[in-house]
């Protein structure tokens, strides 16, 4: 039982690091929703409010909150959606699951639908509680959201990573400014370029404890770091990865020619117009624009891009009624009202204001996402798996503190522990995270 407690927590203090990036509010409070018993199409005359809770404490938490608030005042069932944006989130998710008193939808990364799934209800009903049809979405980040034939969540957002680029760094440092790096070797040779100690620009915009940004692009050299073998059982593949050793030299070099800052002030000196290369997701756009920032993004070096899935969840604390409420809310996001153009919807907004491709196929059919130059650029080829998931399996609970050991993994090495030390000492922590979730049997051999 320790163990189960021990396992819960720990998951939960790893997510606000992991699928939060948003704002801070409060919606109104109150208004209505339909029974469960009801059709889809009937308003109900009582009137319903419902939490909603999320770590988006970034500057796409803004865009939330306007949405949420639109939905408040504008949807036919008079449903109510109070909701509570904070970097507390997780600390709240641990008191408040277990006694049955957490808000009824909340927003979490797709893996957690394993470590939480006693505490989450099911949504098989939703197809037939709202006019949003299974078809409409990517398949491949639907499958992230089901544990065997069951649904639990709907994607509310792709968090891929992808390259940026300062144009204006670039043509400064005799680079042509529309062609970024398309390898490790060119990243190098271009950040030296664009170096300029006089000026405090940096080349290169690593951020050694972000183990997301990390990650992405250790990926492609490395694969993932957990994964399960045909017996069922969990490999860690870090102690003798050579492409987990390429990277880690690879990233080092950056910080040891002094072409990139040694602290984790990247994001702040990239809308600065201090970084001229630098790994973050699409949510860093809407900010860089903002700064007046000159800038490119694009797929890292023409591959895939890899990344998770965050996901509307309803919880076990929530009513009939409640349920019904939420997933008419999730309805709203991505059909809109009666009147609503496809971009104008929540999703569209998601995708065409901050640059998130979507999950949700009618959206991509539309001028405004398909005139999109970055989504066009963006938006994943093909439906592979190995497209929509970072760091490990799909289906390793464990996947957000695996996040964490390649940020202490890299970070321990950035200052000067022996790479071959670090990643041993990343390999044991790993297993010890398999046998947390899994058992100490389900470690491969």
């Amino acid at each position: 039982m320790k163990r189960r407690w021990a396992v819960l927590l720990a998951t939960i203090m790893a997510i606000g690091s992991i699928v939060g990036c948003g704002g801070e509010s409060k919606g109104d409070e109150e208004n209505n929703v339909s029974q469960g018993e009801k059709s889809k199409n009937e308003v109900s005359e009582e009137k319903i409010t419902i939490d909603f809770w999320n770590s988006w404490t970034g500057s796409d938490g803004e865009t939330l909150i306007a949405k949420v608030d639109e939905f408040n005042k504008t949807n036919p069932y008079g449903i109510t959606i109070n909701m509570d944006i904070s970097s507390s989130f997780a600390e709240k998710l641990s008191t408040s699951l277990p006694t049955g008193e957490a808000a009824p939808l909340v927003l979490l990364g797709a893996a957690d639908r394993f470590g939480y799934q006693e505490y989450l209800l099911d949504i098989n009903d939703i197809w037939e509680n709202t006019s949003l049809k299974e078809t409409d979405f990517n398949e491949n980040a639907m499958s992230a959201m089901k544990i065997d034939d069951d649904l639990y969540s709907i994607p509310f957002q792709n968090s891929m990573y992808y390259l940026y680029w300062n144009k204006d760094l670039f043509e400064a440092a005799g680079l042509d400014p529309e062609t970024p790096p398309q390898s490790y070797e060119e990243w190098t040779e271009m950040a030296s370029k664009i170096t300029d100690e006089s000026k405090n620009v940096y080349g290169s915009g690593l951020i050694m404890s972000f183990g997301n940004h990390q990650m992405c692009m250790m990926q492609m050299l490395s694969g993932r770091l957990v994964t399960k073998t045909d017996d069922g059982k969990w490999s860690v593949n870090i102690k003798d990865n050579e492409g987990v050793k390429q990277y880690l030299e690879w990233m080092k070099g950056e910080f040891d020619s002094g072409d990139n800052p040694a602290d984790n002030g990247a994001e702040t000196m990239f809308n600065a117009g201090q970084i001229g290369l630098m790994v973050n997701g699409p949510w860093h756009a809407a900010g860089a624009k903002d700064a007046g920032i000159n800038f490119g993004m694009t797929k890292i070096f023409g591959k895939e891009p890899v990344g998770d899935v965050a996901g509307f969840f309803i919880t076990n604390s929530a009513s009939e009624e409640e349920k019904l409420a939420a997933e008419r809310f999730i309805e709203w996001w991505y059909a809109g009202g009666e009147e609503t153009p496809m971009e104008e919807t929540g999703a569209g907004v998601w995708s065409t204001e901050l640059g998130f491709p979507t999950a949700y196929l009618p959206l991509t059919e539309t001028d405004a996402y398909k005139n999109d130059e970055k989504l066009a650029t963006l938006s994943l080829d093909d439906n592979s798996n190995e497209s929509i998931w970072i760091v490990t399996d799909p289906e390793f609970p464990g996947w957000a503190e695996t996040i964490g050991v390649v940020s202490t993994m890299t970070e321990s090495v950035v200052f000067d522990t022996p790479i071959e030390d670090a990643m041993a000492t990343a390999q044991e922590t790993c297993e010890e995270i398999v046998r947390n979730y899994a058992g100490d049997d389900a470690l491969a051999k």
